[in-house]
């Protein structure tokens, strides 16, 4: 039996260049979380630094988002979670073949 992963973001790219985030406002419970992004569109990746930039991390993303050296298309954010709030972050893929860089602007909602 396979369970969903309730801080895992899945990211894709449409045909228009549109980047999505589902959810698109996740809801992170518990503290010391590390948040699971998969990037599902082919010929895309997440950049090697900077896939997931949090606009005021403050204390609560003491980190910056990792990038799986051998696993491009998956990306980790830490998600220290003992301050409740909305948290708004960027999240960046990059197109293998031109090099352009696109993202978009969902949020992290913190329950602590």
């Amino acid at each position: 039996m396979k369970f969903s992963d309730p801080h895992q973001v899945i990211v894709t790219v449409d045909a228009k260049k549109t980047v999505t985030c589902t959810p698109e406002n996740v809801a992170v419970s518990g503290c010391d979380t590390v948040l699971k992004f998969v990037l599902q569109t082919a010929g895309y990746v997440f950049p090697k630094e900077g896939a997931v930039v949090v606009t005021d991390p403050g204390k609560q993303f003491p980190f910056p988002s990792r990038t799986l050296p051998k696993q491009p298309t998956k990306a980790t954010l830490y998600d220290h979670n003992t301050v409740g709030g909305d948290f708004k972050y960027s999240v960046y893929v990059e197109d293998v073949a031109t090099g352009k860089v696109l993202f978009v602007d969902p949020t992290i909602q913190n329950d602590a």
